[in-house]
Order: structure tokens, then sequence, then C-alpha cells
């Protein structure tokens, strides 16, 4: 057996002797998605993810820059390579250097439609399977 496929071996025992299901693209339930004013706005909890790791919020907001963030409740064992997948009006919103999610809102008061995914990546940060 070479090198390579001993790690591979030992990487796939130590993942099941600690009972961590790491599936890429699988989604994550129950992940709370939090919306904050940047900078200084405290985050709260607009939505949480449903069983296919699904969210949705009809959030009113008024003018300025948001962010999105997402976070385990602390009794969920929530894995650290989870990745967000987050649209707000139906425009896709990436993830700046930092992985920070950031959008402008224009309007001096109104609602914002927040929606997406929470579903696990792999460690290099892509998925390997097509999102459902």
């Amino acid at each position: 057996m070479t090198s390579r496929f001993r790690l591979i071996a030992l990487i796939g025992l130590a993942l099941a002797v600690s009972g961590a299901a790491i599936n890429p693209g699988e989604p994550i339930p129950g992940v709370d998605i939090y919306l904050g004013k940047n900078p200084g706005g405290s985050p709260i909890v607009v939505a949480t993810s449903d069983r296919e790791g699904r969210f949705s919020a009809r959030v009113r907001v008024e003018r300025g820059e948001y962010a999105v963030s997402s976070a385990c409740s602390p009794r969920q064992a929530c894995p650290p390579n989870r990745q967000l997948t987050l649209t707000v009006d139906g425009r896709p919103v990436r993830p700046d250097a930092r992985g920070v999610y950031l959008f402008p809102v224009g309007a001096s008061l109104g609602t914002v439609m927040l929606s997406g995914r929470v579903e696990i990546f792999d460690r290099w940060g892509r998925q390997n399977q097509t999102p459902r």
C-alpha cells in the first residue's frame, strides 16, 4: 500500500471512529441566519435552515450596509466546513475575502427577501456534488 492510500485510509478511519458525517453538498438543518447593520449593528436571527438546509425571510430594513452570517445553536454539532448560499431579492451575494456576506440597501426604508441554503463543503471550500 502506498503512502497516499494509507493517508486516505487513516482519514476515513478517523472520520468513521469520530462518527462525523462528511458529505459535501449535504444540507445542514437548524442553522440560524443572522442579519445586522454594518458596522455596529447587533445581529438578530431572521431565519433558521430547514431539514433541506434552506431558509427564507422577509426583513424590514433601512438604508445602509448589512451583514449576513450563520451559526449553529450551542446544542447542535455543526460542521466547521459549512457554506452559505445567499440571495437578496433574488440576486446572489458572495462572501468577501474575510468570508462576510455584505449587501447595500439604498432605499430609506423597505423590505428585503433573504433566501438560500446552508450545506457542507469540502475543506478547500468547493462543493463536490451539485446543489439540490
